[in-house]
């Protein structure tokens, strides 16, 4: 598989430029399109021996803001289409688990294309990378696929490793969506000859049902809820279509002179037909992780991807120190690879707590003050309705394992109050925690300073998951315009190399937020009240990539965090809020501290 590159002719079914040969540089693809525009950061998705007659339709959506540009190649002869900012595909939408909300957006690229070889089979490369060479996140929606009964074993699509993909964070995430309910969605890693390939444990990775642990390989969500757009419209996943995430982390290393593939194989779980979509969430970067790569020699070799297990185990002979914070709590029960997040909490107020699990993830959560752990709650009732839908999370369904603890303390004056997340027997995964119960008052202050406080504190564990710590400030009242910074320990606001404040007033607008956000208008999160919060376009939210923590030397002694105000945009205005913070915990091999 993908050892010879078969000559084709594309039947090109929009306008767009010709481009020249791929090449593969430092960080990603290179393609260069006879307009002088070249995508150098590019990641390319192979569909394997493309029928003749049919039309596909491939669609990049940027996130975040991010500018795709797309290419469609002959992996021979260089011959296709570039092309940015398509109108046509300004509508397009989606909503999956991995992916949040995004919104449409003029950025948005799209070409249709067949192929008119003359053999009946073909291979197209499709290359996305940013404009002007921007990195960032981005959906690629394939279209006019479908599972017939001449496909034999089923369709194969490549996906070609490079040091920015890898680099990058981000998990490969692959999506699998029927259109007709009648086709029930399966489809499996394979080697270069197109058999599934097993886990270390010999467990087959395939997913049949995503949301399904025992038909559905690693971790993955129902898609019933999710949806994508189309060119006949929105499309809507369900309960028997199919999801694989496979974190890039594990593959820092690889040496990138010799191409790395994933290879996959759509077919369906009971020989029904019928057409479906094909999606991948990735992300480009400048990272050059591993070896970098050349455009020499057309072999490549499939990888063995790293066995993800449906419940992540427990780590074996690894201190509790390794893992992040650890604490004990009145019940006997510890967290052991724990997060903190430290809040300086007014008297008289009530805050509420409540940790959801993203991918079955079956978090604990644990709430300490200047006298100890005083709380700790796991699988709470109360809590099983919570549901959010967030850029960064995308939809998190409800779930029995979801924990809540309401707190409040006696003390005279503001006190610190610690709030500790981990997983159930040590697991590791991603989980949204919410905080409700805060408010922008006359009394926090005003000018540069005043606000509420609260700091994450950066464990290796949260560093080695790989997810960008993400915190959102969601207003309850449409009155209060929130304004979210990042700030030292004097409560000074941190800046960019460039100069440029990080901070936040409205997510979305590059003008008014830092770094990479979207729009919170169609976000949502559950309260307490078992309504709903909508966000709304005046909400805010910080991304903060964790890698720029990895050379930390944690065995100093000296804890480290990221620190946030809460207050109105200008401090003109008051009302209660929400704070959310999206992370995720894994098995460090380096200390952490302990708590």
């Amino acid at each position: 598989m993908r050892r010879v590159y078969v000559l084709i002719l594309l039947g090109l079914l929009s306008l767009g430029v010709l481009v020249g040969p791929v090449s593969a540089q430092s960080a990603g693809i290179t393609v260069t399109c006879d307009n002088g525009q070249t995508i150098n950061n590019g990641m390319e998705v192979t569909v394997i021996q493309m029928r003749s007659g049919f039309t596909y339709t491939a669609t990049a959506i940027g996130i975040n803001g991010f500018d795709p540009v797309l290419a469609v190649i002959d992996t021979t002869t260089g011959s296709g289409l570039c092309t940015d900012d398509e109108p046509t595909a300004a509508s397009y939408t989606a909503n999956l688990p991995t992916t949040g909300a995004i919104g449409g957006t003029s950025t948005t690229s799209q070409i249709r294309f067949n192929q008119n070889s003359s053999g009946d089979f073909a291979d197209v490369s499709l290359v996305v990378g940013g404009f002007n060479n921007t990195v960032g996140e981005f959906l690629l929606v394939l279209e006019g696929m479908a599972v017939t009964e001449a496909d034999g074993g089923g369709d194969p699509f490549s996906l070609r490793l490079t040091p920015g993909l890898v680099g990058s964070g981000v998990p490969l995430t692959v999506y699998m969506i029927s259109i007709p309910d009648t086709l029930d969605s399966l489809f499996f890693l394979t080697d270069e000859n197109l058999n599934a390939i097993n886990d270390q444990q010999g467990n087959v990775m395939g997913c049949d049902d995503a949301g399904n642990t025992n038909l559905c390989y690693g971790q993955s969500t129902n898609l019933t809820g999710s949806s994508v757009m189309t060119r006949q419209g929105n499309l809507g996943g369900f309960q028997l279509d199919a999801m694989m995430t496979l974190p890039l982390q594990p593959y820092t290393t690889l040496n990138f002179f010799e191409e790395q593939f994933f290879n996959y194989l759509m077919t369906s779980a009971d020989g029904s037909t019928g057409n479906y979509v094909v999606a991948f969430h990735a992300a480009t970067s400048n990272n050059t992780v591993g070896g970098t790569t050349t455009d020499g020699g057309k072999g490549g070799t499939t990888v063995q991807p790293t066995a993800i297990p449906t419940t992540p185990p427990v780590a074996q002979n690894v201190p509790p120190s390794a893992q992040g914070v650890s604490v004990t709590c009145p019940n006997g029960q510890q967290i052991t690879n724990g997060v903190e997040i430290t809040i300086s909490m007014r008297p008289g107020f009530t805050y509420t707590a409540t940790a959801l699990g993203i991918n079955g993830f079956d978090p604990i959560l644990a709430v300490r003050d200047q006298s100890g752990v005083g709380l700790c709650e796991d699988d709470d009732p109360n809590a099983i309705t919570y549901t959010a839908s967030l850029p960064t999370t995308g939809f998190v369904p409800s779930s029995a394992l979801n924990s809540q603890v309401p707190f409040f303390h006696n003390f005279t004056d503001f006190a610190e109050i610690d709030i500790i997340v981990g997983g159930f027997n040590g697991s590791v995964g991603q989980f949204l925690l919410v905080l409700e119960g805060m408010a922008v008052t006359p009394a926090d202050g005003s000018g540069a300073g005043a606000g509420d406080p609260f700091s994450v504190r950066v464990t290796p564990n949260m560093i080695a998951s790989g997810i960008p710590l993400t915190t959102y400030m969601i207003s309850t009242i449409t009155t209060l315009d929130p304004f979210l910074q990042r700030v030292d320990s004097s409560n000074s606001v941190l800046t960019d190399n460039s100069g440029s404040p990080i901070q936040c007033d409205d997510a979305g607008n590059a003008a008014l937020c830092w770094g990479s956000s979207s729009n919170l208008s169609g976000s949502y999160i559950s309260q307490r009240t078992g309504r709903q919060l909508p966000g709304f376009q005046y909400d805010a939210m910080l991304t903060t990539p964790l890698n720029e923590f990895a050379s930390l030397n944690f065995n100093s002694g000296e804890e480290f965090g990221v620190n946030y105000l809460m207050t109105s945009y200008q401090q003109g205005s008051t009302g209660e809020y929400l704070v959310a913070f999206h992370m995720g915990i894994a098995n460090a091999s380096g200390s952490a501290a302990n708590a």
